[in-house]
Protein backbone atom coordinates (compact mmCIF):
# COMPACT_ATOMS: atom_id res chain seq x y z
CA UNK A 1 0.00 0.00 0.00
CA UNK A 2 1.28 3.70 -0.83
CA UNK A 3 0.20 6.72 1.46
CA UNK A 4 0.77 9.94 -0.16
CA UNK A 5 0.32 12.78 2.23
CA UNK A 6 -0.43 17.05 1.15
CA UNK A 7 0.75 19.68 2.79
CA UNK A 8 1.10 23.67 2.19
CA UNK A 9 2.93 25.43 4.37
CA UNK A 10 4.79 25.61 7.51
CA UNK A 11 2.66 28.37 10.15
CA UNK A 12 -0.70 28.63 11.18
CA UNK A 13 -4.29 28.36 9.57
CA UNK A 14 -6.06 26.06 7.44
CA UNK A 15 -3.33 25.33 5.03
CA UNK A 16 -0.17 24.87 7.41
CA UNK A 17 1.00 23.24 10.62
CA UNK A 18 3.72 24.61 12.97
CA UNK A 19 7.21 23.65 12.84
CA UNK A 20 7.04 21.49 15.91
CA UNK A 21 4.49 19.33 14.20
CA UNK A 22 7.04 18.87 11.28
CA UNK A 23 9.79 17.84 13.56
CA UNK A 24 7.87 15.59 15.86
CA UNK A 25 5.90 14.37 12.60
CA UNK A 26 9.38 13.55 10.55
CA UNK A 27 10.87 11.77 13.60
CA UNK A 28 7.74 9.23 13.58
CA UNK A 29 7.82 8.50 9.85
CA UNK A 30 11.86 8.27 9.74
CA UNK A 31 11.07 4.96 12.46
CA UNK A 32 7.61 4.00 10.73
CA UNK A 33 8.14 4.48 6.89
CA UNK A 34 10.09 4.11 3.87
CA UNK A 35 9.92 7.57 1.82
CA UNK A 36 9.57 7.33 -2.17
CA UNK A 37 9.40 9.22 -4.70
CA UNK A 38 7.39 8.76 -7.90
CA UNK A 39 8.08 5.96 -9.56
CA UNK A 40 10.34 4.41 -6.65
CA UNK A 41 9.87 0.61 -6.59
CA UNK A 42 7.16 -0.34 -3.71
CA UNK A 43 8.15 -3.24 -2.15
CA UNK A 44 6.23 -5.50 0.16
CA UNK A 45 5.68 -2.90 3.04
CA UNK A 46 3.85 0.41 3.37
CA UNK A 47 5.74 3.08 1.43
CA UNK A 48 5.01 6.84 1.76
CA UNK A 49 5.63 9.77 -0.20
CA UNK A 50 5.45 13.11 0.89
CA UNK A 51 4.40 15.97 -0.82
CA UNK A 52 4.35 19.82 -0.58
CA UNK A 53 2.27 22.36 -3.02
CA UNK A 54 3.01 25.50 -4.47
CA UNK A 55 6.95 25.85 -3.81
CA UNK A 56 6.70 28.80 -1.50
CA UNK A 57 10.26 29.85 0.59
CA UNK A 58 9.35 27.78 3.76
CA UNK A 59 9.68 24.87 2.53
CA UNK A 60 13.37 25.52 2.02
CA UNK A 61 14.00 27.56 4.97
CA UNK A 62 12.32 24.88 7.45
CA UNK A 63 11.37 21.79 5.29
CA UNK A 64 14.29 21.07 3.43
CA UNK A 65 17.00 21.27 6.46
CA UNK A 66 14.28 18.72 8.50
CA UNK A 67 14.59 16.15 5.18
CA UNK A 68 17.91 16.38 5.19
CA UNK A 69 18.36 15.58 8.67
CA UNK A 70 15.86 12.68 8.76
CA UNK A 71 17.03 11.65 5.25
CA UNK A 72 13.71 11.56 4.14
CA UNK A 73 12.39 12.18 0.82
CA UNK A 74 9.54 14.94 -0.95
CA UNK A 75 7.77 16.22 -4.01
CA UNK A 76 7.62 19.74 -4.35
CA UNK A 77 5.31 21.01 -7.11
CA UNK A 78 6.16 24.10 -8.63
CA UNK A 79 3.86 26.81 -10.46
CA UNK A 80 6.76 28.29 -12.46
CA UNK A 81 5.05 31.78 -13.30
CA UNK A 82 5.95 32.41 -9.56
CA UNK A 83 9.65 31.26 -8.98
CA UNK A 84 12.20 33.90 -9.22
CA UNK A 85 15.21 34.35 -10.73
CA UNK A 86 17.00 35.51 -7.53
CA UNK A 87 16.03 38.09 -4.70
CA UNK A 88 17.88 40.14 -2.67
CA UNK A 89 15.50 40.22 0.22
CA UNK A 90 16.02 38.65 3.35
CA UNK A 91 14.97 35.21 4.48
CA UNK A 92 12.95 36.64 7.27
CA UNK A 93 11.07 38.92 5.08
CA UNK A 94 10.37 36.31 2.46
CA UNK A 95 8.94 34.37 5.18
CA UNK A 96 6.70 37.58 6.37
CA UNK A 97 5.38 37.80 2.43
CA UNK A 98 4.22 34.40 2.57
CA UNK A 99 1.79 35.51 5.25
CA UNK A 100 0.03 37.48 2.94
CA UNK A 101 -0.51 34.86 0.50
CA UNK A 102 -3.94 34.67 1.26
CA UNK A 103 -5.26 37.62 1.29
CA UNK A 104 -3.01 39.30 -1.43
CA UNK A 105 -2.35 37.97 -4.87
CA UNK A 106 1.40 37.59 -5.47
CA UNK A 107 3.28 39.27 -7.88
CA UNK A 108 4.41 37.15 -10.63
CA UNK A 109 7.04 36.21 -10.14
CA UNK A 110 7.55 36.82 -5.73
CA UNK A 111 9.81 36.16 -3.12
CA UNK A 112 7.34 34.48 -0.97
CA UNK A 113 8.54 31.39 -3.50
CA UNK A 114 11.51 29.31 -3.97
CA UNK A 115 14.20 30.87 -6.05
CA UNK A 116 15.52 28.64 -9.21
CA UNK A 117 19.03 28.07 -7.67
CA UNK A 118 16.97 26.63 -4.55
CA UNK A 119 14.62 24.85 -6.08
CA UNK A 120 18.05 23.37 -8.27
CA UNK A 121 19.90 22.79 -5.10
CA UNK A 122 16.77 20.82 -3.52
CA UNK A 123 16.72 18.46 -6.78
CA UNK A 124 20.25 17.94 -6.73
CA UNK A 125 20.75 16.16 -3.08
CA UNK A 126 18.57 14.03 -4.52
CA UNK A 127 15.49 14.08 -1.83
CA UNK A 128 13.66 16.44 -3.65
CA UNK A 129 11.66 15.43 -6.66
CA UNK A 130 10.33 18.84 -8.37
CA UNK A 131 6.81 18.15 -9.99
CA UNK A 132 5.11 20.69 -12.11
CA UNK A 133 1.70 22.20 -10.78
CA UNK A 134 1.03 24.17 -13.92
CA UNK A 135 2.21 27.87 -14.74
CA UNK A 136 -0.20 29.92 -13.06
CA UNK A 137 -1.35 27.41 -10.69
CA UNK A 138 -5.15 28.08 -11.85
CA UNK A 139 -7.39 25.65 -12.51
CA UNK A 140 -7.18 23.82 -15.60
CA UNK A 141 -10.90 23.44 -16.15
CA UNK A 142 -11.60 27.20 -15.95
CA UNK A 143 -12.82 28.15 -19.55
CA UNK A 144 -10.18 31.18 -19.40
CA UNK A 145 -7.45 28.53 -18.69
CA UNK A 146 -5.20 27.04 -21.73
CA UNK A 147 -4.43 23.46 -20.46
CA UNK A 148 -1.82 22.39 -23.21
CA UNK A 149 0.04 25.67 -22.32
CA UNK A 150 -0.32 25.02 -18.56
CA UNK A 151 0.71 21.48 -18.21
CA UNK A 152 3.39 21.28 -21.61
CA UNK A 153 5.33 25.09 -20.74
CA UNK A 154 5.26 24.56 -17.32
CA UNK A 155 6.86 20.84 -17.79
CA UNK A 156 9.47 22.75 -20.72
CA UNK A 157 10.36 25.51 -18.72
CA UNK A 158 10.91 23.05 -15.56
CA UNK A 159 13.49 20.78 -17.32
CA UNK A 160 15.37 23.85 -18.93
CA UNK A 161 16.04 25.31 -15.54
CA UNK A 162 16.74 22.24 -13.77
CA UNK A 163 18.58 20.17 -16.44
CA UNK A 164 16.22 17.20 -15.67
CA UNK A 165 13.18 15.07 -17.05
CA UNK A 166 9.97 16.59 -14.90
CA UNK A 167 7.95 13.29 -15.09
CA UNK A 168 5.23 14.66 -12.18
CA UNK A 169 2.46 16.86 -12.52
CA UNK A 170 -0.11 17.91 -9.39
CA UNK A 171 -3.60 19.20 -10.62
CA UNK A 172 -3.93 22.96 -8.80
CA UNK A 173 -6.79 22.75 -6.70
CA UNK A 174 -7.09 18.69 -7.80
CA UNK A 175 -9.16 20.77 -10.76
CA UNK A 176 -9.44 18.28 -13.96
CA UNK A 177 -11.89 16.59 -16.79
CA UNK A 178 -11.94 14.11 -18.87
CA UNK A 179 -9.96 15.88 -21.65
CA UNK A 180 -7.72 17.65 -19.38
CA UNK A 181 -6.64 14.33 -17.76
CA UNK A 182 -6.29 12.87 -21.22
CA UNK A 183 -4.02 15.62 -22.23
CA UNK A 184 -1.72 15.18 -18.85
CA UNK A 185 -1.46 11.67 -19.75
CA UNK A 186 0.70 12.48 -22.78
CA UNK A 187 2.92 14.33 -20.87
CA UNK A 188 3.58 12.78 -17.89
CA UNK A 189 3.91 9.19 -16.39
CA UNK A 190 2.93 10.42 -12.65
CA UNK A 191 -0.50 12.74 -12.28
CA UNK A 192 -1.57 13.53 -8.64
CA UNK A 193 -4.54 15.11 -7.18
CA UNK A 194 -6.09 15.42 -3.55
CA UNK A 195 -8.70 12.43 -3.45
CA UNK A 196 -7.72 11.93 0.69
CA UNK A 197 -7.56 7.79 -0.69
CA UNK A 198 -4.87 5.08 -0.51
CA UNK A 199 -2.83 3.57 -3.32
CA UNK A 200 -2.09 0.53 -4.49
CA UNK A 201 0.66 1.58 -7.64
CA UNK A 202 1.96 4.41 -9.23
CA UNK A 203 -0.85 4.68 -11.67
CA UNK A 204 -3.96 3.29 -10.21
CA UNK A 205 -7.26 1.94 -12.29
CA UNK A 206 -7.26 5.90 -13.26
CA UNK A 207 -3.49 7.17 -13.53
CA UNK A 208 -4.11 8.78 -10.89
CA UNK A 209 -2.20 9.14 -7.51
CA UNK A 210 -4.23 10.17 -4.63
CA UNK A 211 -3.18 12.21 -1.68
CA UNK A 212 -4.37 12.53 1.99
CA UNK A 213 -4.76 16.57 3.09
CA UNK A 214 -2.24 16.94 6.16
CA UNK A 215 -2.71 20.47 6.67
CA UNK A 216 -3.79 22.02 10.26
CA UNK A 217 -3.05 18.25 11.92
CA UNK A 218 -3.85 17.42 15.44
CA UNK A 219 -1.12 15.47 16.33
CA UNK A 220 1.88 14.25 14.25
CA UNK A 221 0.44 11.01 13.80
CA UNK A 222 -3.53 12.00 13.42
CA UNK A 223 -3.05 11.16 9.40
CA UNK A 224 -1.77 7.28 10.42
CA UNK A 225 -4.72 6.53 13.01
CA UNK A 226 -6.01 3.14 12.16
CA UNK A 227 -9.47 3.88 11.99
CA UNK A 228 -8.96 6.45 9.14
CA UNK A 229 -7.42 3.72 7.02
CA UNK A 230 -11.49 2.36 6.18
CA UNK A 231 -12.26 5.62 4.98
CA UNK A 232 -8.92 5.65 2.88
CA UNK A 233 -10.34 2.84 1.27
CA UNK A 234 -13.80 4.18 0.73
CA UNK A 235 -12.29 6.84 -0.52
CA UNK A 236 -10.12 4.86 -3.44
CA UNK A 237 -13.10 2.44 -4.25
CA UNK A 238 -15.17 6.03 -5.09
CA UNK A 239 -12.74 8.01 -6.90
CA UNK A 240 -11.79 4.86 -8.79
CA UNK A 241 -15.57 4.08 -9.73
CA UNK A 242 -15.87 8.18 -10.44
CA UNK A 243 -12.66 7.99 -12.43
CA UNK A 244 -11.66 10.62 -10.46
Amino acid sequence: MLLSLLYHRVGKGKYANPLSFFEEHFSWIQENYKTVHPGDPLGKEDALCLTFDDATFDFYHYIFPLLKSSKLKAVLSVPVAYIPDQTTLSPEKRLEKIETLQSDPPPIPSPAYCTWDELREMHDSGLVHIASHSVNHAPLTAETVDPEHELCSSKSLLEDKLNTQITTFVYPYGKFNTQVHALAKKHYSYIMRIGNAINFNWQNRNQLIYRINADAQTTAKAPFHPSKQIKYLFRYLLNTLRKK
